[in-house]
């Protein structure tokens, strides 16, 4: 189980980098980024689908951590802001999308760390 853990968490980790490309395609014109960039709502969406899997597994295998729980919510809540802007076109969800996005990386980085050293 604590393989199948580490694979969905790095799975996750690079979905999320992936789905981050769609900040810098106006400062960068290189088309394979563009075409990365392109798909950020299916990385977005896959990070999180994997995210929710990666949560029921370490309860199953009574590892959760308070820091993934809280990089789960900020996963979770990024995703919804993103939704919320599409469907609803208010400019103050695609805002709280943008902030949650670094916070959710941040919260990413933590949970690793606090991790790979216990």
């Amino acid at each position: 189980m604590d393989l199948l853990l580490s694979i969905l968490g790095i799975s996750i980790v690079i979905f999320f980098v992936l789905s981050m490309t769609n900040g810098v395609k106006k400062y960068v014109k290189i088309k394979p980024v563009l075409w990365l960039a392109s798909k950020h709502k299916i990385f977005g969406m896959t990070a999180a689908s994997l995210a929710l899997i990666h949560f029921v597994v370490a309860i199953i295998n009574d590892s959760l951590r308070l820091t993934g729980l809280l990089t789960l919510i900020a996963l979770l809540l990024t995703g919804a802001f993103g939704m919320m802007f599409y469907k609803l076109k208010n400019k103050k969800f695609y805002i709280l999308h943008r902030i949650m996005g670094p916070i959710t990386f941040v919260f990413m980085i933590i949970h690793i760390i606090l991790n790979t050293t216990t």
